[in-house]
């Protein structure tokens, strides 16, 4: 979805317009619920907040400004849901876990190989520090731009490029290793 795109979604949505808001929903709820789960790490809390980030939206759609980005705007809107969510809950760590697997919502077609896929992704995810698979999940999961990347984590753009420079260069001494 391209930003003007976007900002005839949000313009639907503040005229009250359910079709503007289904349209960005169609196109980042899974996006925003891997971002947000990324963080809290409970697949019915991330429904939840997820479906509280598209409910924000119809109550504000004036909190978007159109021209700044709206992969950062969603972005940083689940980033900071996840961590009220957790500040309110107590919890100590916002770091994933190299044990923890993701949580993939299917979505039909050829099982096995998206298992499969994704089985290995997440494998090769696992001998990456912890801000290097967070920079190859948003660039590559979430097709952002570095640049999107550097403002949604507020890190340098040449910290954001180095560390996707060097976890891409890992991932290929790993699947040329086997």
């Amino acid at each position: 979805m391209t930003d003007a795109e976007f900002d005839r979604a949000v313009e639907l949505v503040a005229k009250r317009e359910k079709d503007g808001l289904k349209i960005i929903y169609d196109a980042y709820a899974k996006r925003i619920y891997q971002v947000i789960y990324g963080i809290v790490k409970n697949p019915h809390d991330s429904q939840d907040l997820t479906a509280d980030l598209f409910m924000k939206l119809w109550d504000d759609p004036s909190s978007y400004r159109s021209g700044n980005g709206h992969k950062r705007y969603l972005t940083v809107m689940a980033k900071n849901l996840a961590l009220d969510f957790l500040r309110k809950a107590g919890r100590q760590s916002f770091e994933i876990d190299a044990g923890e697997k993701e949580y993939v919502i299917p979505d039909g077609g050829d099982v096995e190989k998206d298992v499969t896929e994704k089985m290995s992704f997440t494998r090769a995810l696992e001998y990456l520090n912890p801000n290097q698979r967070r920079v190859v999940d948003m660039h590559i999961g979430m097709e952002m731009t570095l640049r999107e990347i550097s403002e949604a984590l507020d890190m340098p753009m040449g910290t954001v490029s180095w560390n996707y420079r060097s976890a891409i260069q890992k991932l290929k001494k790993i699947y040329k290793g086997g």
